[in-house]
């Protein structure tokens, strides 16, 4: 049952990118420097507005006006302050990391933030079932002074302050009387971020309101006289709020952001963020026993027109990929890119020398509630048949049925809709390919994948990046996946909102409350 919970809570942040798209404001009202109201639209109204159980993803567009982080992500992808204005590692190792908090922070009750309350916030946020949970379970805290908090992991971690920043949820402090109340954490805030919850102005489901934070210890950093997320399940009705002015920003989809092409009032930012394709779950051959073969999975990533498949699927809104990374990211290796030009010869030639001349046969599991998924994933099965190899495809209508069936083990292979990625290697790679991450449900094991992934977990700053791509290389090079695409987060937005962006290196946008009006 843990293992059934631990899933579900994985796929929240997938959720969160598939189900993203609604807002709406009048960000054009008022003149250039007063204050003025943000609306924002998502497809999906939030799980919960307790940071130890949200799902991520566009639904941090729920979290950050009321929650400050301990550290943020600055444009440029690196680090920036939060409630914590130092920080960095003690000692050599990669095992222990200190924040500095910053002087005069109080929570939106007007609680002095002590290192104290860090430490609990932590240890409630360990209890959680949020999709980045996980990563804070095995660490532990201590306070030198008041203001002083030191994170000691048991295993070496390249990348511990990415933990603290918005997109990890971890960093986003409760306050003594939130914690006191847990149940409360679900429907109010109890932040010290530049806004709060307003429950008077907001319906559950249908809108969510947040205004500013008499407490907050930047009024400057104060933008919005109100924000406001609306919950618009129909990306259709989003372009027309989008076009009439009601709304300010919107998540769109493939099919929608041309349709604004033309409009100068409106934009389109676009970034390639998560790659999809198939995970190959079993790795050791428990359930075809072919897939044990590293040729028999070279095979198949020779086998797939990724280009084609791509644009079919896609159009200009995906990227093709071999690697489970993308172009801009920690971890991408141009090397690995050219390992797998599509040859459906050399893949016969390579199933014959594994003793498939005649073909095989893998299970697969996905989730048709993802037309963009089932397309890429009918357009794989095609081509995969050429060489002999069959898919043989169980769908899903709902996130919890596909969890149900993956479960069962009967399935060699999985579709992650809509993808996965976006994170610095370290975190990106764990899920899928460590002994006890979240995806590896056969708990299969490679040498060279261990290997290549504690090089990265001890490396530091100057030899991260090559460890990075290192460990890209020994998954592409073994083919313990099968990449196919690297799908676009799209941000459809009025022109006169400023600030909007995809941090460097990053899969999410700036905060909301880093907006501001031209």
């Amino acid at each position: 049952m843990k293992r059934r919970t631990a899933l579900q809570a994985s796929i929240g942040v997938v959720a969160a990118l598939a189900l993203a798209a609604c807002g709406g404001g009048q960000a054009g009202s008022g003149g250039s420097g007063d204050p003025v109201d943000l609306t924002i639209a998502l497809s999906s109204a939030p799980n919960s507005l307790d940071p130890a159980q949200v799902a991520v993803g566009p639904f941090l567009n729920y979290m950050d006006p009321a929650y400050a982080t301990l550290l943020t992500r600055k444009a440029d992808g690196t680090l920036g302050a939060g409630l914590a204005d130092k920080w960095g590692y003690v000692g050599k190792g990669n095992t222990k990391f200190e924040l500095h908090l910053r002087k005069g922070v109080k929570f939106a009750d007007g609680t002095p933030l002590t290192a104290t309350d860090v430490v609990n916030s932590f240890k409630y946020f360990q209890k959680g079932s949020g999709p980045t949970v996980a990563y804070f379970r095995p660490l532990t805290f201590s306070t030198p002074d008041s203001s002083t908090v030191v994170i000691s992991s048991p295993t070496p971690n390249p990348d511990m302050g990415t933990l603290f920043t918005p997109a990890y949820m971890g960093g986003a402090i409760v306050s003594p009387a939130g914690l006191k109340a847990p149940k409360k954490l679900a429907s109010a805030t109890f932040g010290a971020g530049p806004y709060v919850y307003s429950a008077q102005q907001s319906v559950s489901g249908d809108h969510y309101v947040y205004v500013p934070n008499k407490n907050f210890w930047d009024k400057a950093a104060v933008h919005f006289k109100k924000i406001t997320v609306r919950v618009m399940p129909n990306v259709n009705s989003q372009v027309q709020a989008l076009k009439s002015g009601q709304i300010d920003l919107m998540y769109g989809t493939p099919d929608v952001a041309p349709t604004i092409k033309g409009n100068k009032s409106l934009t389109t930012l676009k970034k390639p963020t998560t790659w999809a394709g198939l995970f190959l779950l079993d790795r050791a051959g428990t359930v075809v026993k072919g897939l044990g073969d590293e040729r028999v999975r070279q095979a198949l990533n020779f086998a797939i027109d990724r280009p084609a498949i791509t644009k079919a699927v896609y159009g200009d809104f995906g990227t093709p990929v071999s690697q489970p990374a993308m172009p801009g990211y920690d971890g991408y290796s141009p090397a690995a890119e050219k390992a797998y030009p599509y040859d459906p010869a050399k893949a016969k030639d390579l199933l014959k020398a594994a003793g498939y001349e005649k073909g095989l046969t893998i299970p697969v599991n996905y989730g048709s509630f993802d037309p963009s998924t089932t397309k890429m994933l009918q357009a794989v099965q095609a081509q995969l048949a050429e060489v002999g190899v069959k898919l043989k495809l169980r769908a899903a209508t709902n996130f919890g049925a596909w969890i149900n069936d993956l479960l069962t083990k009967k399935y060699a292979a999985t579709v992650l809709s809509p993808g996965t990625g976006g994170e610095p290697n370290f975190y990106a790679q764990q899920g899928g390919f460590t002994k006890t991450g979240i995806m590896n449900l056969f708990g299969v094991t490679d040498p060279d994948f261990d290997a290549a992934y504690a090089r990265l977990a001890k490396s530091d700053a100057k030899s991260s990046g090559t460890a990075a791509k290192d460990l890209t290389d020994v998954i592409v090079r073994k083919a313990l996946a099968l990449p196919v695409s690297g799908t676009d987060t799209i941000a459809m937005y009025n022109t006169k909102l400023h600030g909007v962006q995809f941090p460097e290196g990053g899969a999410q946008l700036t905060s909301n409350t880093m907006w501001t009006v031209r």
